[in-house]
């Protein structure tokens, strides 16, 4: 009878976490924060000064796994996912995008204009 109370303690606790943080894990908020990052790393492609091939490579690849990112979250298997690890991507997708806004304030910007 401790199973059936532990697996109902389970369903409250993931119940009260899905309505707690509803909107950071939902697919579509998911969904728009990839489609951002993966904006910004196309923006950083093609705003910064000579960015040298590992720079390159590492940005596309953030701009093609957050593209890829965006599909999935629309997948029934994201939806089963459980609230803490749906959080948990919402929290590794929100220092991603502050560190690659981070290193595109720190590098120079090719502009046509002199300045």
């Amino acid at each position: 009878m401790s199973g059936v109370f532990q697996q109902l303690s389970n369903l409250w606790r993931e119940f009260c976490k899905r309505r707690a943080y509803g909107a950071l894990i939902h697919p579509d908020g998911i969904g728009a924060q990839a489609e951002e990052l993966a904006n910004l790393a196309d923006l950083a492609l093609r705003s910064t000064a000579a960015p040298s091939a590992p720079e390159c490579r590492q940005l596309a690849k953030l701009a093609q796994s957050m593209r890829r990112l965006k599909d999935t979250v629309r997948s029934p298997e994201f939806c089963r996912l459980p609230a803490d690890r749906r959080l948990a991507l919402h929290r590794q997708l929100r220092t991603a995008r502050e560190k690659l806004l981070a290193s595109l304030q720190k590098s120079q910007i090719s502009t046509e204009k002199l300045q």
